[in-house]
């Protein structure tokens, strides 16, 4: 339960570390919005389990939200790579679209 909530705690101040240290690549950018999204489905999953409710069916929302997110963002990645050849956010200008 101690590394559950460890977990818990720990995983959005890496990603939004992480986020501000490797701003510069699309792909670590979305990493770390995954990780954010991973952090919400853990937070609800052991809050639900905490108080004893049962709503199973928010855990699925959360994890459909989280699979179109990561399908938008894994879109726009290979939109970004064939128009620029590279994933580097400071090689992409609004000029060329």
């Amino acid at each position: 339960m101690t590394y559950q909530i460890l977990i818990i705690v720990l995983l959005p101040i890496i990603a939004i570390t992480n986020l501000i240290i490797f701003k510069t690549h699309f792909l670590h950018i979305l990493l770390c919005l995954e990780a954010l999204t991973l952090r919400i489905l853990l937070y609800l999953s052991f809050f639900i389990t905490l108080f004893n409710t049962q709503v199973p069916l928010l855990r699925v929302v959360i994890l459909t939200l989280g699979a179109c997110e990561a399908r938008l963002g894994l879109t726009l990645l290979v939109i970004i790579v064939r128009l620029y050849g590279n994933d580097i956010i400071k090689n992409i200008s609004l000029r060329k679209c």
